[in-house]
């Protein structure tokens, strides 16, 4: 998602149905390759948050604390080079192949061919990413338990949000979660809140209009549920540099 106060445009109404697992694939983000990690930077600058970070992530997703994936669209599918065509135009200097390095995932190893080359290796272009972590990002917000994960730097991009990719991304999260390696019994995540107060004055501050679907509603339609409310969380400056915040939501799911 854009970030926290910019949601992931929801799809659909009603209950979630869970899209077909091959319409995304996820692929493990190598922190050791340095293509990996300018691609990673790129994605939060258009992200707009948190790109400043990228450099730390690396020593996190090596010791697992981190499962940072990208979200790449599955090649088998017709619609998939003009969707990338569309991601690609949108933002040109992600235009170029990775390749599929990682030789870790949660911490663990992960096998791959070897001796590894080019031509044996998985080429693609990510469309998004994101994240599951052993620990909330501000530290006293949420304790860490055996596990549970947290969903994290999540990031559709902005031209396929609306064509059923984030919902495509978190079936296939919650369904690798619970594997090895991980072996996941409980996500969380935060999110804004549908309601705090003020609400209507932040967003004509802002110059924007909220969103028709809230991320709260979003992902309560998955099985998520709240478990803590937080009434100032996230903050953006309008127009004139007055500060305004935004409440959350903990959210929980069983799986």
């Amino acid at each position: 998602m854009a970030s926290p106060i910019q949601p992931l445009n929801p799809e659909g109404n009603g209950v979630h149905t869970p899209t077909p697992a091959a319409t995304v694939l996820l692929i493990p983000w190598d922190p050791e390759s340095p293509a990996h990690v300018e691609r990673m930077y790129e994605q939060r600058v258009a992200c707009g948050w948190k790109a400043e970070q990228v450099e730390s992530w690396r020593a996190l997703q090596r010791s697992g604390k981190y499962t940072l994936q990208w979200v790449v669209l599955d090649p088998s599918l017709p619609s998939t080079p003009s969707k990338i065509q569309k991601h690609t135009t949108a933002y040109p200097q992600q235009s170029t192949h990775l390749l599929d390095t990682a030789t870790s995932l949660g911490g663990k190893p992960r096998p791959i061919s070897s001796p590894p080359s080019s031509q044996s290796l998985t080429s693609f272009i990510p469309v998004g990413h994101i994240s599951l972590n052993t620990e909330y990002e501000e530290a006293g917000r949420v304790d860490a338990e055996e596990g549970l994960y947290f969903i994290a730097t999540f990031w559709i991009s902005p031209p396929l949000q609306g064509s059923g990719l984030g919902r495509a991304a978190m079936d296939a999260v919650e369904k690798m979660a619970i594997s090895e390696p991980l072996n996941a019994k409980m996500l969380a995540l935060s999110t804004v809140a549908n309601e705090y107060e003020g609400k209507a004055e932040r967003w004509a501050a802002l110059e924007r209009d909220p969103p028709a679907i809230s991320n709260q509603d979003w992902y309560a339609r998955r099985g998520y549920m709240v478990f803590k409310t937080v009434d100032e969380m996230w903050s953006e400056r309008d127009a004139r540099g007055r500060e305004w915040w935004f409440g959350a939501v903990f959210m929980r799911k069983e799986i």
